[in-house]
């Protein structure tokens, strides 16, 4: 999963987000706000932005926007203090809030993969505890600390387990005038359908092809020594379903080298899983799943899909979306493929894609998946 993280900066609000951040009456919030959207676009960095916003303490005639990042409260919110900001992760995601980052506050361990050992003997979750929203809904009650407006952030909503969404629910049917809910899904099939009727759903757009490779490249400029080609924008933009902050993740932790952390090590893995991909009927399907099975099931699934489609896509019109640079390859398999056993592996896959959290191994999934994509070719 790609979290949409900032740096020691103040949060900033993203190009492709401007016009809708500009659309807002901060003055008559809904109660319950649902951004939902395509993975890696920035709909944590939005939450963030607005929820800033919202707690901004300047006076909007006189600084002409919101927020300010010159009152004492965006100064709070910064280094991530705000009393009356609450954001709730899965453990797994906890290591890249903003105070984690910030000189002087407390130490967080790396984040290990999804479900996986972290280094010392623990796992760390990737799910949200009622207890944990227990201790957050607890005191929505009692006025905030700043006189002002309370602002509690979750995200990603679907990894609040059934328990606690149906805690969540009766605060929403019951709401405090003084408290917003800022709720952020990546995947919105899997949110409550009575959580989803409570909120007012913005679904938040990724950006133009062009914008998204402009904005990515001054990014990479800051992140990296070495220049990344343009080429590599480009093909790691189309990998990434156009997913701007997803493709960054993808390019730093390949230029870096760094697999340790749970997105360095699904980058990685789905690296291996491509390339044991473009083997077609010659794939060493057990091999690759022991050399995967550590990644994030999802991510995993994810990159079958991209690569499924751009089989049949090639197959039917000639044409690859998402792996470009495989493109040739591409074209060689799919003059291979069966197109009614690719149809049956495409609805396994979206069907896994539902209950991908399931406590089977990873591994066990993975050869079984690998070895069905064996059998698409040929006779």
């Amino acid at each position: 999963m790609t979290i949409e993280n900032s740096h020691h900066e103040s949060v900033k609000l993203l190009p492709w987000f401007e016009a809708l951040g500009k659309a807002f009456d901060l003055e008559s919030m809904p109660q319950a706000i649902l951004f939902h959207g395509q993975p890696g676009i920035g709909k944590f960095d939005f939450a963030r932005w607005l929820s800033k916003a919202l707690l901004c303490e300047a006076d909007l005639f006189s600084t002409g926007q919101k927020p300010c990042n010159a009152c004492e409260a965006c100064r709070w919110f910064d280094t991530g203090n705000h009393p009356d900001c609450i954001t709730l992760l899965p453990q797994s995601l906890k290591g890249r809030l903003v105070q984690a980052e910030l000189e002087g506050s407390p130490k967080m361990d790396p984040v290990a993969p999804e479900g996986q050992d972290d280094g010392d003997g623990k796992k760390e979750s990737t799910f949200i505890k009622i207890d944990e929203l227990r201790a957050v809904l607890g005191g929505i009650n009692i006025g905030s600390h700043r006189g002002g407006k309370r602002i509690i952030l979750i995200y990603p909503l679907e990894s609040l387990r059934e328990d606690a969404s149906n805690t969540l629910l009766k605060s929403l049917e019951e709401p405090n005038p003084d408290t917003i809910f800022i709720l952020v899904s990546d995947r919105l099939d899997r949110v409550l359908p009575t959580i989803r009727s409570r909120c007012q759903l913005i679904a938040l757009p990724k950006p133009s092809r062009e914008l998204a490779l402009n904005w990515l490249e001054s990014e990479l400029k800051i992140l990296l020594s070495d220049a990344a080609r343009p080429e590599e924008l480009e093909a790691t933009i189309d990998e990434q379903a156009g997913a701007p902050l997803s493709a960054r993740d993808q390019i730093v932790a390949r230029h870096l080298g760094d697999d340790k952390d749970g997105v360095g090590l699904a980058i990685n893995s789905t690296r291996i899983l491509v390339e044991a991909l473009s083997n077609g009927p010659k794939i060493g399907y057990l091999e690759c799943a022991e050399k995967v099975q550590k990644a994030p099931y999802s991510a995993l699934l994810v990159c079958m899909q991209r690569w499924l489609f751009d089989l049949q896509l090639s197959y039917q019109l000639g044409e690859v979306r998402y792996y470009r640079r495989h493109a040739q390859r591409i074209s060689q398999l799919a003059s291979q493929l069966q197109l009614t056993k690719a149809q049956r592996l495409w609805s396994t896959l979206t069907l896994a894609r539902r209950h991908e959290n399931h406590p089977l191994s990873t591994r066990v999934q993975m050869e079984s998946m690998l070895l069905q994509y064996q059998q698409l070719f040929g006779d």
